[in-house]
């Protein structure tokens, strides 16, 4: 089990396609209510898109397929700590019940929401007085068959990618 993993069994866990429907939209929000915070400053990629990977998940005893959606790096204006974990409160608590905020190590904190029954977790990096990060990603989940292949993204997925410049 990775660190970031759930303790459901695997087939008891929020599904990949569940979580692109149910819990991006909501980090879509969080991102763009963080903006808004920040003064209206626009969100840029750091890396390409997002993509699932698909993995082999052992916990049961056997090897059964998995997958794992890992949400593109971004970089957006700074957002002061308290600001960030206040709409992390209000628009994150239903996908990530557990939070935890980092030591100050030179005016950068990392806050994390995480998910330990179906895994996962969102990360937020604040630069003090410069810029925030963010980064998601699930761990291991099933798929509910809504995709034929469950590496491709559902339809009507939300934007939440930005095109790298």
């Amino acid at each position: 089990m990775v660190y970031w993993d759930g303790s459901l069994p695997l087939e008891q866990r929020q599904s990949i396609q569940a979580f692109q429907r149910d819990e991006e939209p909501k980090i879509l929000e969080f991102r763009r209510r963080l903006a808004e915070a920040g003064g209206g400053g626009v969100w840029e990629a750091r890396s390409f898109g997002s993509a699932i990977n698909k993995e082999t998940d052992q916990s049961s005893g056997h090897e059964q397929p998995a997958w794992e959606l890992v949400g593109q790096d971004v970089a957006g204006p700074y957002v002061p700590v308290p600001e960030v974990e206040r709409i992390g409160r209000e628009v994150l608590s239903e996908t990530y019940s557990d939070y935890e905020l980092g030591s100050d190590k030179g005016g950068v904190r990392q806050l994390s929401w995480s998910d330990p029954v179906n895994g996962g977790f969102l990360y937020v990096t604040v630069h003090e007085g410069k810029v925030t990060l963010m980064r998601y990603q699930t761990g291991l989940r099933p798929s509910d068959g809504t995709t034929e292949n469950p590496r491709d993204f559902i339809t009507g997925r939300v934007d939440i990618d930005i095109p790298e410049e």
